[in-house]
């Protein structure tokens, strides 16, 4: 018997799932390939271990950018992994649906639905994130309602007006936490000349971000390298430099989100405004993110409980749902 799986694949993490099990995988989506052989020796977390500590020479690939496939093969590859981390063979398959940023193009979509048929999926259906994420949201998107989702992901972000078991309207920047991080490590580096690893930025901003400014005046001392010596040394970084690269993020969100309310239909547009935006992805979560967004949109935005998780919840549940959504999953692909 097939096995039914979710698989949510951002720029930054991936999370997989399984009718069977529930969610297996959450970890960054990397991939580590022996460029002798070819062949994948690891996928998520595990990945960055092998480079410098294996005898084989390993190059470790992200293969999505800002929310798109910037690499088939490595996509294909990165699916392989997962499927086999999940008991799946090329002989299981497996059922897939996976989520699709709004803003992918036909091309993206066809090239990651052929990457799971590649990998063994017997089945592919794409649902747009957005949708997902109310799915899991238990919103009612299949009543004359106006659902407002908006995702902020690693590398893109994405607003939808949910109606009648379909998009209405919908807006999507490909912009995201990867923007924060590359912000935060080029002031560093301006402001201290000092590299810092993707691990230590992630402790500033978990430390120190917060949209508003709440957190201004507090500090982080953190190790990272200099850029003249090589030398390893340690900063104090202020939560006011984090802050400024949070916010530039932000604010694209905001113009992002204006932009959808002014083409929603003014009875849809009425709903929003009484039942407000349900914010969701990775980035969500950060200190007065619905705060600020509210703030400028003039619109109530709610950040959802474990925003990270909700959209790999919906697919789940759409797992569950199929027979039933079949038609509305399709309209997505």
């Amino acid at each position: 018997m097939a096995l039914d799986v979710a698989i949510d694949i951002g720029t930054s993490r991936t999370r997989l799932a399984t009718s069977a099990q529930g969610i297996i995988f959450d970890e960054p989506t990397l991939v580590a390939i022996d460029t002798n052989e070819g062949s994948v020796l690891s996928v998520g977390a595990n990945a960055l271990d092998l480079v410098g500590r294996s005898a084989r020479p390993v190059i470790v690939y992200r293969p999505f950018a800002q929310g798109a496939t910037i690499d088939f093969d490595v996509t294909a590859r990165l699916l392989f992994g997962l499927f086999h981390r999940a008991g799946l063979s090329k002989m299981s398959r497996a059922r897939v649906v996976m989520s699709v940023p709004t803003l992918a193009t036909p091309i993206e979509r066809r090239a990651l639905r052929q990457a799971a048929t590649q990998a063994g999926a017997r089945d592919v259906t794409l649902i747009e994130a957005p949708l997902a994420a109310a799915i899991g949201l238990d919103l009612p998107i299949q009543e004359p309602l106006g659902s407002a989702v908006s995702v902020i992901g690693g590398g893109a972000s994405e607003i939808a007006i949910i109606s009648l078991g379909g998009i209405v309207t919908k807006d999507s920047r490909r912009v995201g936490g990867e923007d924060i991080n590359r912000t935060i490590a080029d002031a560093v580096r301006h402001q201290f000349g000092v590299v810092l690893s993707p691990e230590i930025i992630e402790v500033l901003k978990l430390n120190l971000s917060s949209v508003l400014g709440a957190t201004n005046g507090k500090r982080e001392v953190v190790p990272g390298r200099s850029v003249e010596t090589g030398v390893p040394v340690e900063i104090e970084v202020d939560a006011s430099l984090v802050n400024a690269s949070v916010l530039s993020v932000m604010r694209a969100n905001a113009e992002m989100m204006q932009e959808c309310f002014r083409v929603t239909p003014p009875d849809l547009s009425q709903d929003v405004a009484n039942l407000g935006v349900s914010l969701v992805g990775g980035v969500a979560g950060m200190r007065q993110a619905g705060e600020y967004l509210a703030g400028q949109t003039g619109v109530t935005t709610r950040v959802a409980e474990s925003p990270d998780l909700v959209i790999i919840r919906g697919l789940q549940s759409c797992l569950e749902q199929m027979g039933q959504l079949h038609a509305m999953f399709r309209g997505q692909d």
